[in-house]
């Protein structure tokens, strides 16, 4: 995989889709890097999907970006669901879902198409993200599936180098900057709407990868993001994203993994949540804790909807657990828990990691020698 520059006679034409509630801060930075990039702009859609904004964030957009196409909703519907709203009226060949707390590079685009045009069998490509603020600093190239059902980001808190700027294959692209074909989008149904946000991110690069398709990184497609601002936070322990991803990680296990991997997952994952909910109750985040006890009853609400989507997801699959590991897809368990440690340390030293930093000499596999 290369990283030629794409002539424009071949560029596709992409929809972009940002959903925002209340945002109005993000907003100019925003879509001001949007008009700034190098691609033809009659090949070009920007939609923002609004949920139910108090902020005057529509208002914004409406006087400030006449050409914003502007989808509103009565509610706030999270995340997966305006997005299929986006989708479902985006004329373009692919779909960009782009958060609203994010800065892209003029190439950006340019560079994040490019692997979906040389290879057929790519249907999803992952942006190389940088945190807003700290602009040395990796936030995201790529990830890796867990065996508990969720990701890890690939270089997360790690300073720049050259491990980041080989192209390659990864096993899906964070939801902040990332590019799909629009056909494979809505073939799998779009969103699992019932997530509501979190994790929708994983089971859309799984699906990419379980039904014989492939997710790329570019990393020339570069942006930067300011990560969680929408949540509000950063912290791994906010109740909100402690109950999303708890329940959602347990979603894609049984939609995701066969039968035997599946049992052996949520049996790992009940050890997890048991250790977390002690970590977080004995550092007195007594929210965190009851946050994560509800999110597994609420799993088990929804378990019939999830087999019943386990069910079209399998007879879909077209590459086993085995070669999923084998191509790097989902991590490890050696992985995992190298992963676990070093978001710890992040959670603990959030500014200055010396752990973190040294992440592009960690002995991980590469994805790019794949």
């Amino acid at each position: 995989m290369s990283e030629r520059t794409v002539a424009e006679s071949v560029l596709p034409a992409v929809s972009i889709i940002i959903v925002n509630w209340n945002g109005l801060k993000y907003l100019e930075t925003c879509l001001r890097s949007l008009e700034s990039l190098d691609y033809p702009a009659d090949r070009l859609e920007v939609i923002v999907v609004d949920n139910n904004s108090s902020d005057g964030s529509v208002r914004y957009i409406q006087e400030n970006f006449p050409r914003v196409a502007l989808s509103l909703l009565d509610g706030n519907y999270g995340f997966c669901a305006p997005n299929n709203d986006g989708a479902s009226i985006a004329k373009g060949e692919y779909l960009v879902f782009l958060n609203n707390d994010t800065e892209v590079t003029p190439g950006w685009l340019r560079a994040l198409v490019q692997p979906a045009l040389e290879d057929s069998e790519v249907v999803s490509c992952a942006s190389k993200m940088f945190y807003y603020d700290r602009r040395d600093t990796i936030n995201t190239a790529g990830g890796k599936i867990t065996i508990i059902g969720g990701g890890f980001y690939r270089g997360y808190g790690a300073l720049d180098g050259p491990l980041y700027d080989k192209p390659g294959y990864t096993g899906f692209g964070c939801a902040a900057g990332v590019l799909v074909k629009k056909d494979f989008f809505l073939s799998i149904g779009g969103f699992d709407e019932e997530y509501f946000a979190a994790c929708e991110e994983h089971d859309l690069g799984w699906k990419a990868w379980l039904y014989g398709y492939k997710v790329a990184y570019a990393p020339g497609a570069v942006m930067y993001h300011m990560e969680s601002a929408t949540f509000g936070t950063r912290s791994n322990a906010a109740p909100n994203k402690v109950f999303l991803n708890t329940r959602n990680r347990l979603f894609n296990i049984v939609k995701n993994l066969d039968a035997g991997n599946a049992l052996r997952a949520l049996l790992i994952s009940a050890c997890f949540n048991f250790y977390r909910g002690c970590s977080y109750f004995f550092a007195g985040r007594f929210a965190a804790t009851g946050a994560l006890i509800r999110a597994q009853f609420n799993f088990l609400k929804y378990l019939g909807s999830m087999l019943k989507k386990r069910k079209i997801a399998q007879a879909r699959r077209r590459r086993s657990d085995k070669e999923l590991y084998a191509l790097g897809v989902i991590a490890t368990f050696r992985e995992s828990l190298e992963e676990e440690r070093l978001l710890r340390l992040l959670d603990r030293y959030r500014e200055d990691n010396s752990e973190l930093r040294r992440r592009a000499e960690i002995s991980m596999q590469d994805p790019g020698s794949r």
